[in-house]
């Protein structure tokens, strides 16, 4: 099963996450003045943004950003907790796991993930979430912005859910999400990162440029590869302690 964060069991199918654990407690900003001041010195730069540009702000989920999610295999989750922190979170599966409901509404499955439960404890106090889905290949996105509301199986508005017999039998949550905002982006972020060019793909899964997970970090100890010392990570070629990576291919 290919879990999502959340949950002690499961929800759809889903691309694994492996979410660093939340940062300590600190003081969270309360002064909106730095920010708002750079807003303002943009916006005089800059001007205000293009109508078309405004225009493209739904309410709902037009019929674009409804085939978008009915297509998208993967979604980054952003909430945040009462005091501001945040957390973003991938969530995979089929295409289509994310169910539209309406075009007001999409239900967003919950796998058990690795537990943190980092979603579902910023949920309980603040409900404001952000979606971006991504389509591979391409550049373009959909965003969702909106409230989500977690809803368990035994919530009697589960029964009416467009779940399949094996969701039904291993879902325990997942949230309704009531769209506030959606629109489409453009693909410029994408296409400035290269992020699907195959020729890129097809180096990295090569000759991947840094392992599949980092090594656990031990205070005092340095990981040995062939007789080599590994800083801070395990397999692959060693990271010089500079932290530099070298580049693929």
């Amino acid at each position: 099963m290919n879990p999502h964060e959340t949950a002690p069991t499961g929800s759809v199918r889903a691309a694994p996450t492996d979410s660093a654990p939340a940062a300590p407690a600190g003081p969270a900003p309360t002064d909106p003045a730095p920010a708002a001041s750079v807003r303002a010195a943009l916006v005089e730069r800059w001007g205000e943004p293009l109508p078309r540009v405004r225009a493209k702000l739904s309410p709902v989920l037009h019929p674009w950003l409804r085939r978008f999610v009915e297509l998208s295999p993967y979604v980054v989750v952003a909430s945040a907790d009462g005091d501001g922190r945040c957390v973003a979170s991938p969530r995979g599966g089929a295409p289509g796991f994310v169910r539209v409901l309406d075009e007001r509404t999409l239900f967003l499955p919950e796998e058990s993930g690795n537990r943190l439960l980092q979603t579902l404890g910023n949920l309980e106090r603040s409900p404001g979430v952000g979606l971006l889905f991504l389509l591979p290949g391409m550049p373009e996105t959909a965003r969702v912005n909106g409230r989500a509301e977690p809803l368990t199986r035994g919530d009697p508005r589960w029964a009416a859910l467009p779940l399949d017999a094996a969701e039904r039998e291993r879902l325990l949550w997942g949230s309704l999400v009531h769209v506030e905002e959606a629109y489409y982006h453009c693909g410029r972020a994408a296409r400035f990162a290269e992020l699907w060019d195959t020729a890129r793909i097809n180096r990295n899964q090569t000759d991947p440029p840094l392992p599949k997970r980092p090594a656990p970090v031990i205070e005092g100890e340095k990981h040995v590869r062939h007789g080599r010392p590994v800083h801070g990570v395990r397999g692959g070629e060693p990271v010089p302690e500079t932290g530099a990576v070298r580049p693929a291919g």
